[in-house]
């Protein structure tokens, strides 16, 4: 008895607090490293298995919501059954793993997490701002060099020829900076880290909506990311921004009738249209897209982005309706890779860059009408439950999927199922009171 006694907290900790400060230690590790997040999502797993108890009604109102992420992983499973090449379909599956383990971590997920869901955003807000500060140190020490006199000077760009030939903006914006893109993104993807920066300012924006005090810190930290994803330099994540912030001024417009809101969005949409059209590359890309989509032929000189994406229509449109499974699809895609003499992408071995694309050439249209139908019902739920952070995490995910194939890697896969399952545990939580 007196040994029951002496576990009796510790079993406490693991029923009650474990699950809880997994999140949080899940929160930290997303923006710096992709290396321990299979790891952590194993523990995030476990806790949910140590946290089981006796289920209430109330875990099942968002069933819906529970019941896609096991649809959208069976039908990968059946994408497996016409597959060749059965090893790489399984390491595919075992990618999306977690994906599975949703409905079991949010039905069992503990009464702290639902309580101090808030610390963990802002923990996670926190995280991405000491990774941005780090990588601002980081380009900053390689911009430092010295002469043969001892000297210490300041050069912003790793090509020392355009230091005189641009100024910082300029090398910002076509990416020959060391503050910009990958060379200033040093622990993840330039286009996984804008998503953290950008979903962080959609939790900052939350927390000053939900709070009846005025947090200057809050609006500090919403301008530096917004100077940090010009940073970055993620087209895809310029456009998010835009579509984010229109949307959210015109949701202030429709609810509270203030002109001087139309006349903030109509000057910041100037600024943002002045950095744009300022930016040679993200130009070319948006002619480039047009000409696209209207059937024009592509040229060697085009985004590499667009040649993989010719190369999945083209995948697709042999195999409309059920994909070529998801073990062979890399390989009918390195085909089409060889006939346009696509070297980079064969030697990386490169997705389509579109999840929307990526899941219909593994799984045709049937998987392509459960992802998008996934989405939309899920945006309907959160616009009629009035549920902003939700909303907005998966209208960042939807717009980010034309560009990104997030549900491939580890770092876009750990993002989408630890916020999923916090945000539709919230969302429950709202329901109820």
């Amino acid at each position: 008895m007196s040994r029951f006694k002496m576990y009796k907290p510790i079993l406490f900790f693991i029923k009650n607090d474990f699950q809880f400060y997994i999140f949080i230690i899940f929160s930290i590790l997303l923006p710096f490293s992709k290396q321990y997040l299979p790891l952590i999502t194993f523990a995030w797993v476990v806790s949910a298995i140590f946290s089981i108890r006796k289920v209430k009604r109330e875990s099942f109102q968002n069933i819906i919501l529970l019941a896609f992420p096991t649809i959208f992983y069976l039908i990968h499973i059946l994408g497996l059954f016409y597959s060749e090449n059965i090893g790489n379909g399984m390491f595919n599956l075992e990618k999306k793993l977690s994906i599975l383990f949703i409905p079991l971590v949010v039905i069992f997920i503990t009464e702290k997490i639902k309580l101090n869901y808030r610390i963990i955003l802002k923990v996670f807000v926190l995280a991405n701002f000491i990774a941005g500060i780090i990588c601002l140190l980081y380009a900053f020490n390689n911009s430092i060099g010295v002469n043969e006199l001892g000297e210490c000077y300041f050069e912003s760009s790793y090509l020392p020829k355009f230091n005189e030939r641009f100024r910082f903006i300029q090398l910002i914006n076509h990416r020959y900076s060391y503050f910009s893109y990958a060379f200033l993104s040093i622990f993840q993807h330039p286009s996984y880290f804008s998503t953290y920066i950008l979903f962080s300012i959609i939790i900052l924006i939350y927390l000053i909506r939900s709070s009846k005090k005025r947090q200057i810190g809050y609006y500090g930290l919403i301008l530096y990311f917004t100077i940090f994803i010009w940073l970055l330099g993620s087209r895809a994540a310029y456009l998010t921004y835009l579509i984010s912030l229109f949307s959210f001024f015109l949701i202030l417009i429709l609810k509270y009738k203030k002109y001087w809101i139309a006349v903030t969005i109509l000057g910041v949409g100037i600024l943002i249209s002045i950095i744009a059209i300022s930016n040679e590359q993200l130009n070319k890309n948006i002619k480039e897209t047009i000409s696209f989509v209207d059937n024009k032929p592509l040229n060697k000189d085009s985004d590499i982005r667009l040649w993989l994406w010719k190369s999945g229509f083209e995948v697709l449109k042999d195999n409309l309706w059920f994909g070529v499974g998801i073990g062979d699809a890399d390989e009918k895609l390195k085909e089409k890779y060889i006939k346009y003499d696509l070297d980079v992408a064969q030697e990386h071995n490169y997705n389509v860059h579109n999840q929307y694309l990526d899941i219909a050439v593994k799984l045709g249209l049937v998987g392509f009408l459960v992802l998008t139908g996934w989405i939309i019902i899920t945006l309907l739920i959160t616009i009629k439950r009035k549920q902003f952070l939700f909303f907005y995490f998966m209208l960042i995910l939807s717009i980010n999927f034309f560009f990104e194939a997030m549900l491939n890697t580890i770092a876009g896969i750990s993002f989408f199922v630890f916020f999923y399952s916090l945000l539709v545990t919230i969302s429950i939580k709202k329901e109820k009171t």
